[in-house]
């Protein structure tokens, strides 16, 4: 997970400076009006970019690279690493020991997926004018690493008031709200992580509305299926079922560059 972790923020800070460095020059196709001043524009030959994902489930972190087909359409390798929570999570805290961290009565897995996927973009209007918005076409489909890691509690021994404390993973067969002192640090269960294989289809609208040549700003919004191979279990099947595909509706805020290599 480290070495994923690892991998994913390197990819994400080479991609950063990419955004904030990367305009050539090229041919003259007549843009200044869209960027307000004097100039060239471009054929562009590559892209890439970083976002920030809010969902209807979670949220996360994303990063793009590719090339343009021509000038309408660009093809890129995205990734994501987003987080996911049951719709059924409610907070809880022990009503008689206010320092305990809040948890989520009934949670036994945090759940984490990595998508990788392949994006196609495609240009439904142009940027004609300054100030103006490019509205983009967005589908993408990939694999999915889902990551199931148990939830750990402070868990007060005998009974309320405690005599001490135990770091236990938690079992709704043995904990309840009673014993529960609060939430344990998220690395607790690290260890015990168990790797869920499945796959993503995602189809949004991006609408771009960046005034610099070469450089994007864009809003995206669109819904994502992540599904996978076994039943996640994120919240105790005492509780609630559990759920083989997640249906999220996301918004994207990203940054990015598009060049052209000579």
């Amino acid at each position: 997970m480290k070495l994923l972790s690892s991998l994913f923020l390197f990819v994400v800070c080479v991609l950063s400076y990419s955004v904030s460095g990367q305009v050539n020059d090229g041919i003259s196709t007549g843009k200044d009006l869209v960027y307000g001043e004097d100039g060239v524009d471009i054929l562009y030959s590559h892209t890439s970019g970083v976002n920030f994902i809010l969902h209807s489930q979670g949220a996360g972190i994303g990063a793009c690279y590719g090339v343009f087909l021509n000038s309408k359409v660009s093809r890129s390798i995205n990734a994501d690493f987003v987080f996911f929570r049951h719709e059924k999570e409610e907070r809880s805290s022990n009503p008689v020991y206010q320092d305990g961290l809040p948890y989520v009565f009934g949670k036994i897995h945090s759940f984490l997926v990595l998508r990788v996927s392949v994006e196609s973009r495609k240009a439904l209007t142009p940027k004609l004018r300054k100030g103006a918005v490019r509205i983009e076409k967005v589908f993408r489909y990939g694999v999915g690493l889902g990551f199931e890691k148990p939830v750990y509690l402070e868990i007060g021994y005998p009974e309320i008031p405690y005599d001490y404390l135990a770091t236990e993973r938690y079992n709704p067969e043995e904990h309840f709200y009673n014993d529960i002192y609060g939430r344990s640090p998220w690395v607790n269960g690290l260890d015990e992580m168990k790797v869920v294989p499945g796959a993503n289809l995602n189809y949004g609208l991006s609408f771009e509305y960046g005034n610099i040549r070469g450089r994007t700003r864009y809003v995206e919004l669109g819904t994502a299926l992540d599904i996978f191979v076994r039943p996640v279990e994120i919240m105790a099947v005492q509780f609630v079922d559990s759920k083989l595909a997640f249906l999220s509706f996301y918004v994207k805020i990203g940054l990015g560059a598009n060049w052209t290599e000579k």
